[in-house]
């Protein structure tokens, strides 16, 4: 649980960071991305997640394409 932006704001709702490992990749090497459609208390290591993208108009071909990743 993250409750200070990376520029260092303070926030009421925690953010939620987290390292992903894509399956197919190197074993244990992931992507640092958020988590979203979850609550801070069901968050597990090794739960299953999958990407929630921006609407194909709005994609720029960046990580910032997946907004964030939600429980399977």
């Amino acid at each position: 649980l993250c409750y200070v932006t990376w520029d260092m704001i303070r926030l009421e709702d925690p953010q939620l960071p987290a390292v992903i490992e894509i399956d197919g990749a190197s074993p244990g090497m992931g992507i640092m991305h958020m988590l979203g459609e979850v609550e801070p208390n069901e968050i597990k290591i090794g739960m299953r997640v999958q990407a929630v993208w921006k609407p194909p108009e709005e994609r720029e071909g960046s990580i910032l394409d997946i907004k964030y990743f939600k429980p399977v």
